[in-house]
């Protein structure tokens, strides 16, 4: 895993947290921020647990990572991924 500063990590869960684009597959809901010229995907696990970061792209290829976000950071990021895919 490639060391990713915390204020990084911060910034990409802080983004997550108003991400309007929610994508659903089989293992949770995903969603894709940019950041320090990477794109990050976050991921929702399907039952229960915390929010993660699970890899990135970018110029030079993709990595797979996971990078736990803290409750709080996950409860926002929960609430972003509820509005985003309500049934309207």
């Amino acid at each position: 895993m490639a060391s990713i500063d915390p204020t990084a990590i911060a910034a990409i869960f802080t983004a997550a947290a108003t991400a309007t684009s929610w994508q659903r597959t089989n293992l949770g809901l995903n969603t894709r921020v940019d950041h320090g010229g990477f794109t990050w995907t976050v991921q929702l696990p399907p039952e229960s647990g915390r929010a993660y970061i699970s890899g990135s792209s970018g110029w030079g290829g993709d990595t797979c990572e996971y990078i736990e976000a803290t409750w709080g950071e996950t409860l926002s990021i929960v609430d972003a991924a509820t509005i985003a895919t309500r049934v309207r």
